[in-house]
């Protein structure tokens, strides 16, 4: 697969580069910067995909994630988790539409692995995909799926900042 991914940052035109751990993998990265105005290249090249990123802020390396699962290795979607919840150090990834998958991994570690601009930790027990919450009343979060978690009193202050960050940054503000 072929990306071209045009970002504020300055980048070399048609400059390659791909994700840590994936080499010689089909997945084939172009960076191109917005300021030098190299979308009109783009009507003589062939890409399955086209990124347009003003920000910068888009990782392609983060974009997925992997966990195990029953012994095999397991890459999701980072937009198709829901949140992540954690007991007896065994946690379960809550995914869109098919439901829960058992890993055995500690949700501290399992929080490093996820990109903080989307998901924050909202108790002991479970980090959100602040992209599926629904709605907020008090402590209580209630997710797309109809599932309720509530905020820790010592975490509601970092969640209210960061989900606020996270709506203004996606155009999602009143």
């Amino acid at each position: 697969m072929r990306i071209a991914f045009f970002t504020d940052e300055n980048q070399t035109p048609g400059s390659e580069k791909a994700c840590p751990g994936n080499q010689n993998s089909l997945l084939k990265v172009d960076y191109f910067s917005i300021k030098e105005a190299y979308l009109p290249t783009l009507e003589h090249a062939v890409y399955d995909m086209i990124v347009i990123c003003p920000k910068g802020k888009i990782n392609l390396c983060q974009i997925k994630y992997s966990a195990f699962f029953n012994g095999q290795a397991c890459i999701l979607d980072i937009c198709d988790i829901l949140y992540l919840e954690s007991y007896y150090r065994k946690t379960s990834v809550v995914v869109a539409g098919s439901g829960r998958m058992r890993i055995r991994a500690r949700l501290d570690e399992e929080e490093d692995k996820l990109p903080k601009d989307r998901f924050v930790r909202i108790n002991r027990h479970n980090i959100i995909n602040m992209q599926y919450v629904r709605n907020v009343k008090g402590e209580a979060i209630e997710m797309q799926n109809g599932e309720i978690l509530y905020v820790n009193g010592g975490r509601r202050k970092k969640f209210d900042t960061s989900y606020r960050d996270f709506l203004k940054d996606n155009c999602m503000t009143l």
